[in-house]
């Protein structure tokens, strides 16, 4: 079975993310978004070319949208790697 795993980077993120969707949209929604994003992360595990290719950002990641958020990835043997979930204005700005 396909698994992803997150960086440090992404668990940071997904952090940040918590505490501001708690803070701006209340708990219910805030885990609501937190369990859709786990449920795209084993999406992507599953099918880890869903995403289109970000060689703008580095070799070998791939990007996938939802929401507000850009999700970063690279594949890996046993699925998917999460490697930052940012805001999508944030994307151009970003280095890994």
């Amino acid at each position: 079975m396909a698994d992803f795993a997150l960086t440090k980077r992404a668990e940071a993120d997904l952090y940040d993310l918590a505490l501001f969707g708690y803070e701006r949209f209340g708990e219910a929604q805030a885990e609501a978004y937190l369990a859709e994003l786990d449920h795209v992360f084993k999406l992507l595990a599953g099918q880890p070319r869903m995403g289109r290719q970000a060689e703008t950002i580095a070799p070998g990641v791939r990007r996938h949208d939802h929401g507000s958020h850009v999700i970063l990835y690279e594949e890996a043997p046993s699925g998917v790697r999460i490697l930052a979930i940012v805001h999508a204005s944030s994307v151009r700005r970003l280095s890994l």
